[in-house]
C-alpha cells in the first residue's frame, strides 16, 4: 500500500467515525440522518479513487471516469443540508423536488464522464508515481464550468439563507459554507501546487478535504456546547498567527545564534538549535495573549463580553446589595448589559417544590411556573449545566429532552441555566432569544453558568442577612410593639425579658427588673412563673390580678417552659393581657342581651296573654244575653277560671326567666348533679317506655356551679328529650373530658328538627310543641352561660337531637 492508497483509507475510516458519531448524537434528528448522505456521496467517490490506484493501464480511463463521476455529486450534499438546515421537517420527496434540476445536472455530469468527449486517456507517467495522469477531452470544459456554476449557486444559497435564517440555523449554514470553503481552498491549493511543482504527487492529499469538510459540518449540526462560526475563526487564526510567529521565530534565532557563535565554535548547529527552542518554548505564553489580542482586533465582533468584568462586577454588586428583590434586579440588569437579552425571568423555589416567577425584566403580567415535575427542572438538576433551544434540538430525544423542548417553546425562551446552592436548585434564569438572531454559544452559557453560580451564594447571603434582620426585629421591635405583657425568665430564677406592655401593666421599669430576680416582680406573677420553672408544667388561660395602686387590674395569663435546639431547658415564659375592658364589655353584652330579651319577652308575652284575653272577652260579652241559662254559666266560670290560670303561669314564668335567681357558684361534682337529675326523671322514663343509656366517663368532673340551678337546667333537656320521643325510645347521657372542660351530650331518638328550627331552639317562646310556652330552653340556656358555659344542638328530621354541654373544669387546688 503507497501512501495515496493510505490516505484515501484514512479518509474513508475518518468519514465514517464521524457520520457514526453525528447519527448516533440523536438518531431522530432529520438534519443527522441526512449528513450520512453527504458521507455516503464522499465515501463513494473515494472508493472509486481508491479502485483507480489499483487498476492496470487498461482500465485507468474508466475508474478516472468514475472518480469524476462522483466528484460531480458531491455538491449535492451541500444543498440538502442547506434544505433541511432551513426546514427541518422536509420528507425525501419534496427534498428532490427542490434540488431536481441539480439532480439533473449531476446525471449529466456522470453520462458525459462515461464517454471520450471527457477524457481520452489516463496513464502512470513512471513507475515511481502513485497519481495517474490523465488526457482531458472539450468535455473537460464543461465538467469545470459544471464546478464553477455549482460554487456560485452555493453562495447565492448561502445569501438567502442568512436573510431569512436566526439563531441555531444560521451558525449552522455558517458551519457548513465554512466547511465547504476551507476544504474547497485546501484542494485548490493542492491543485494549484501541482500544476506549479509540474508533479501529481501533491494532490495524494486531496481526500483529505473532506475530512476538514465534514469535521466543520459535524461540529456545526451535532455539538450539544457550540460556539459561533467567528469565535471558530477568530481562534483558528489566533493559532495559525502563533504558529506562524514561532516558526519564524525559531528560524531567526537559530539564524542569529549562527551568526554570534561561529567564531567561536566551530559547529553551532546543536547550540543554535538548542537555544532556538528554549526561547521558543519560553515565547509560548507570551505569544498566545499577543495573537489572542490580535485576532479579537481582526474579529472585533466577536468580543460580545468580557467574563472577567462581568465576574468583578456581580462581585461588587453581591457585595453591596443585600435585599433579595434587589439583588435579583441588579442581577438581571448586569445579564441584560453583558449578554443582549431582550427579557431577563427569574424563578424561585418555594416551599411547594414549585419554581414560581420572582423577577422579570422588562415587567410583564403573565407569571411563568415550573413545577417539580418539570423536563427543564430535571435536566438542570441532572447535568448542572446550562441548556438553550438549539441544545436540546441536538440531544437525543427522551421524556425530560421532549417536555424540556414544549416547556422552553411555551414560554418562549431560548436558554436556562441553575443557579445551584449545596447541590440544590435554588434559582433557574430564562433567558428571550437575541433580537439579533445570534445564538447564546457555549462560551456565553459557560459565563452565565458562572455568574449564576455566584448569584446562588449571594441568594443564600441574603437569606441569612435577612433573617438576622428579622430576629432583630422580634427581639427589638415585634416585642415591644405586642399588646400582651412578656416575661420570661432563665432557670436560675432571673427576669431576661420584659417588654414594654409588661413594663405598663406592672408598673416596673425594664432596667430595675430585667437581670434581677423574679421576687422584683409582682407576687402572683412571681409565683405562677416560678411555678412554671420548677414544676415544668403549662398553665393556660389562668386568671390572676396584679395591684395598681389602690386597685387591682385582672388578668389572664398562659406560659410554659421553652427549650434549646438541643433540648437543653432555657427558662420559662408567661404572656398576660389586661382583661379590664373585656370585663366591661362582657358585662355590657350581658346588659344588652338582657334588653333584647325583654323586647322578644314582651312581643311573645303579648302573643300568649292574648288568646286568653279573647275568650273572657266573648264570654263577659256573652254572659248578660245568657245569664238565665245554667249551663252557659257554669261552662263560663270554669273556662274564664282555666285562662286566669293560664295567664298566671305565663307571667310565672316569665317572671322567672326576667329576673333568674342569683347563681351561688362553688365547687361542684357535676356526675352527682346529672346523677339527681336523672333520679328526678325517673318515673316519667318508666312510664314512657323510654330506656335509659348512661356513660358518665370524664375522669374530672369539678366545675364551679350552682347545683340547684344546673339540676333546674338537666332537668329541661330531659323533659325536652321525652317530650320529642314520646312512647318509647332510648335517651343517652354521656360525659367526657375536651382539653380543660368537660363535655355532657344528651341524646335522644325522638323525632328531630330541620336546621331552620336549631337556628331559633335558644329563642325565647320559640317551641315546636302545641302547648309548649318556649321558655325552658331559653332559661337553661342563660343558666349555662351563668357558668361560662356553652351549648350547642345537632338534629336531623327523624334521626333525633343531640344537645352538646361545655363547662370549665377545675382544679382540686383551686
Amino acid at each position: 500500500m503507497n501512501t495515496f492508497q493510505g490516505i484515501i483509507f484514512a479518509g474513508l475510516a475518518g468519514n465514517a467515525i464521524i457520520g457514526s458519531l453525528v447519527w448516533l448524537s440523536n438518531p431522530k434528528r432529520r438534519l443527522n440522518r441526512y449528513f450520512l448522505v453527504t458521507i455516503l456521496l464522499i465515501a463513494y467517490w473515494l472508493l472509486c479513487m481508491l479502485a483507480l490506484t489499483f487498476q492496470s493501464s487498461g482500465n485507468l480511463v474508466f475508474w478516472t471516469s468514475q472518480v469524476s463521476a462522483a466528484a460531480g455529486f458531491l455538491p449535492l450534499g451541500f444543498f440538502i443540508l442547506q434544505f433541511v438546515i432551513l426546514e427541518p421537517k422536509i420528507t425525501s420527496w419534496e427534498l428532490c423536488c427542490r434540488i431536481r434540476y441539480l439532480l439533473l445536472a449531476a446525471f449529466f455530469i456522470l453520462i458525459l464522464c462515461q464517454t471520450s468527449f471527457f477524457v481520452r486517456s489516463t496513464f502512470f507517467p513512471s513507475p515511481v508515481e502513485t497519481i495517474p495522469v490523465s488526457e482531458y477531452g472539450p468535455g473537460f470544459s464543461i465538467f469545470i464550468a459544471y464546478f464553477i456554476v455549482m460554487v456560485v449557486a452555493m453562495g447565492v444559497s448561502i445569501r438567502k439563507t442568512f436573510r431569512v435564517a436566526i439563531g441555531a440555523q444560521r451558525v449552522e449554514s455558517q458551519f457548513l459554507l465554512l466547511g465547504w470553503l476551507v476544504s474547497f481552498s485546501f484542494g485548490l491549493s493542492l491543485f494549484m501546487a501541482s500544476i506549479f511543482l509540474k508533479t501529481q504527487e501533491t494532490t495524494r492529499f486531496l481526500p483529505l478535504f473532506s475530512l476538514i469538510m465534514n469535521a466543520f459540518v459535524a461540529y456545526g449540526i451535532a455539538t450539544r456546547r457550540i460556539l459561533s462560526v467567528s469565535v471558530v475563526l477568530q481562534r483558528l487564526t489566533a493559532y495559525a498567527l502563533m504558529t506562524i510567529y514561532l516558526i519564524g521565530l525559531y528560524i531567526f534565532t537559530v539564524w542569529l545564534f549562527h551568526r554570534l557563535f561561529y567564531l567561536i565554535v566551530s559547529d553551532t548547529f546543536y547550540v543554535s538549535h538548542l537555544l532556538a527552542a528554549l526561547v521558543v518554548a519560553f515565547s509560548v505564553m507570551p505569544a498566545q495573549s499577543w495573537m489572542q489580542h490580535v485576532s479579537s482586533r481582526l474579529f472585533a465582533s466577536t468580543r460580545s463580553f468580557d467574563l472577567n468584568a462581568s465576574l468583578k462586577e456581580v462581585s461588587q454588586i453581591f457585595q453591596e446589595v443585600w435585599a433579595e428583590q434587589k439583588l435579583l434586579a441588579a442581577f438581571s440588569s448586569l445579564i441584560i448589559r453583558t449578554f443582549k437579552p431582550p427579557r431577563v425571568v427569574l424563578l424561585k423555589l418555594e416551599a411547594d417544590g414549585v419554581y414560581r416567577q420572582h423577577y422579570i425584566f422588562p415587567e410583564k403580567d403573565e407569571t411563568m411556573v415550573l413545577g417539580a415535575d418539570s423536563g427543564l427542572v430535571h435536566l438542570l438538576k441532572r447535568d448542572h449545566e446550562p441548556f438553550t433551544t438549539d441544545t436540546l434540538e441536538r440531544m437525543r430525544s427522551c421524556s425530560p429532552v421532549l417536555a424540556a423542548r414544549t416547556e422552553m417553546k411555551e414560554l418562549g425562551v431560548s436558554a436556562a441555566v441553575g443557579s445551584f446552592a449545596r447541590q440544590n436548585l435554588e434559582v433557574i434564569l430564562l433567558l428571550c432569544p437575541k433580537s439579533t438572531g445570534a445564538i447564546y454559544d457555549v462560551r456565553e452559557q459557560r459565563a452565565l453558568q458562572l455568574l449564576c453560580d455566584q448569584l446562588a451564594v449571594a441568594l443564600e447571603n441574603a437569606s441569612f442577612y435577612t433573617e438576622i434582620q428579622n430576629s432583630r426585629i422580634y427581639n427589638e421591635i415585634l416585642l415591644d410593639s405586642l399588646t400582651s405583657g412578656i416575661i420570661a425568665v432563665d432557670e436560675e430564677h432571673n427576669v431576661t425579658v420584659l417588654n414594654r406592655r409588661a413594663q405598663s401593666l406592672t408598673g416596673l421599669p425594664e432596667a430595675e427588673v430585667v437581670g434581677q430576680s423574679i421576687d422584683r416582680l409582682p407576687g402572683s406573677l412571681a409565683r405562677l412563673i416560678g411555678t412554671i420553672v420548677d414544676a415544668g408544667s403549662d398553665v393556660r388561660d389562668r386568671d390572676l390580678f396584679i395591684p395598681s395602686g389602690e386597685d387591682r387590674i385582672p388578668i389572664r395569663v398562659s406560659g410554659s417552659r421553652f427549650h434549646a435546639h438541643t433540648g437543653e431547658t432555657l427558662g420559662a415564659l408567661i404572656v398576660f393581657n389586661d382583661m379590664t375592658m373585656l370585663r366591661k364589655m362582657e358585662e355590657q353584652i350581658r346588659r344588652t342581651d338582657r334588653l333584647s330579651s325583654i323586647g322578644t319577652l314582651s312581643a311573645g308575652m303579648a302573643h300568649e296573654i292574648k288568646n286568653p284575653l279573647v275568650t273572657i272577652k266573648t264570654f263577659t260579652e256573652l254572659l248578660p244575653v245568657q245569664y238565665s241559662d245554667e249551663e252557659f254559666r257554669q261552662t263560663f266560670f270554669d273556662l274564664v277560671g282555666q285562662e286566669v290560670m293560664r295567664i298566671d303561669a305565663i307571667v310565672n314564668r316569665l317572671l322567672n326567666f326576667s329576673r333568674p335567681a342569683k347563681v351561688s357558684l362553688k365547687p361542684v361534682l357535676l356526675h352527682e348533679v346529672i346523677e339527681n337529675s336523672i333520679q328526678l326523671m325517673e318515673q316519667q322514663l318508666v312510664k314512657y317506655q323510654i330506656r335509659l343509656e348512661k356513660d358518665l366517663a370524664a375522669e374530672r368532673h369539678l366545675i364551679e356551679g350552682d347545683a340547684e340551678q344546673l339540676n333546674q337546667t338537666f332537668v329541661n333537656f330531659f323533659l325536652n328529650a321525652n317530650q320529642a320521643m314520646g312512647q318509647g325510645g332510648t335517651l343517652s347521657v354521656r360525659t367526657s373530658v375536651v382539653r380543660s372542660s368537660i363535655q355532657v351530650d344528651i341524646q335522644d331518638t325522638g323525632c328531630g328538627m330541620a336546621d331552620e328550627k336549631c337556628k331559633h331552639i335558644f329563642d325565647p317562646f320559640f317551641t315546636t310543641k302545641e302547648d309548649g310556652v318556649g321558655l325552658g330552653l331559653s332559661v337553661s340556656h342563660g343558666i349555662i352561660q351563668e357558668h361560662h358555659g356553652a351549648v350547642d344542638v345537632e338534629s336531623a328530621e327523624g334521626r333525633g337531637t343531640v344537645f352538646r354541654i361545655l363547662f370549665p373544669l377545675i382544679s382540686e387546688k383551686e
